[in-house]
């Protein structure tokens, strides 16, 4: 299959200014510390990281929006730091941030998500079937006349995620894209970004705080302190409470209660994901209760 990111002993640093007794002064800080990491094409990638912990950082790094300091990225082949590939990087990994109104630039929702294939310079024709492709994929269609100011938090991140898929990506990458929607609206994105995972094979790198989000990733990576501290499958790594805490991480809502419940001597599965695992470990106790 081979991989559409991966890093090899990647170093970033950069310099901080602040303020001692009325003296600016400046200090190096390491922000990636010897980061190697492996993406798959086509896989769904969650990055977890306490605020701080570089795992933004990595993130602007696989849409060349910064370099690295030293050692490689490759992003769908292209190093990052071969400033000729620039935009090949670009076009093959898309970037949504977490305030929709930040990427959303024009007035109408199908006028903004013709801007980027637009700026492109892809045939008027092309840049339609693109519109009606990404909004449909997104289920945004039914909004595409409207004012982006008149929708939901989630529905303008939906938006702004049909503009980053109308320049055909072969990945996306997504920086806490539901830190500022309230639940309803963090679901439909969710559910939006799993299914463009499965069913058009984009390669997705979710980077966000919320555990649940993340159940159904391919892969979990934890950053802290600029080093990959942990790396697994989500119930490889969900099961760690202890370790992920000391990190300053939380566990998925319903593992953490398992884990509690076995504090207090009930024998149920520390690795359950999700609710529905949770439902079949309590009917299973009770049948043998």
């Amino acid at each position: 299959m081979g991989f559409m990111v991966k890093s090899k002993n990647l170093k970033y640093e950069y310099v901080r200014t602040f303020e001692v007794n009325n003296e600016t002064r400046t200090e190096t800080f390491l922000a990636l510390n010897n980061v190697n990491i492996d993406i798959e094409k086509g896989s769904f990638i969650a990055i977890l990281g306490h605020n701080g912990s570089g795992k933004s950082t990595f993130a602007k790094q696989i849409n060349a929006l910064i370099t690295p300091t030293e050692g490689t990225l490759w992003v769908n082949g292209y190093d990052t730091k071969n400033e000729e590939f620039i935009w090949d990087i670009r076009q093959s990994a898309g970037m949504v941030f977490q305030n929709p109104d930040n990427q959303i630039v024009a007035t109408i929702v199908e006028e903004d998500v013709a801007f980027g294939p637009e700026n492109l310079g892809i045939e008027p024709s092309e840049i339609r079937k693109r519109v009606d492709s990404v909004l449909k994929a997104v289920g945004m269609s039914a909004f595409k006349k409207y004012a982006p100011s008149k929708l939901s938090g989630g529905q303008k991140q939906r938006i702004a995620i049909a503009g980053v898929l109308a320049m055909q990506p072969k990945c996306i990458v997504l920086d806490e894209p539901t830190a500022m929607l309230d639940p309803e609206g963090r679901k439909d994105v969710i559910e939006t970004i799993k299914r463009l995972n499965r069913e058009e094979g984009i390669t997705t790198v979710l980077i966000t705080h919320y555990m649940d989000e993340t159940v159904e990733a391919d892969k979990v990576i934890v950053i802290d302190n600029g080093v990959v501290a942990m790396e697994g499958t989500p119930r490889e790594i969900f099961v760690q409470v202890d370790r992920l805490k000391s990190y300053g991480l939380d566990v998925p809502q319903v593992t953490e209660v398992a884990y509690n419940l076995r504090k207090q001597g009930i024998n149920i599965p520390a690795d359950i994901l999700t609710p529905e695992e949770m439902v079949s470990a309590v009917c299973q106790l009770k049948s043998i209760i």
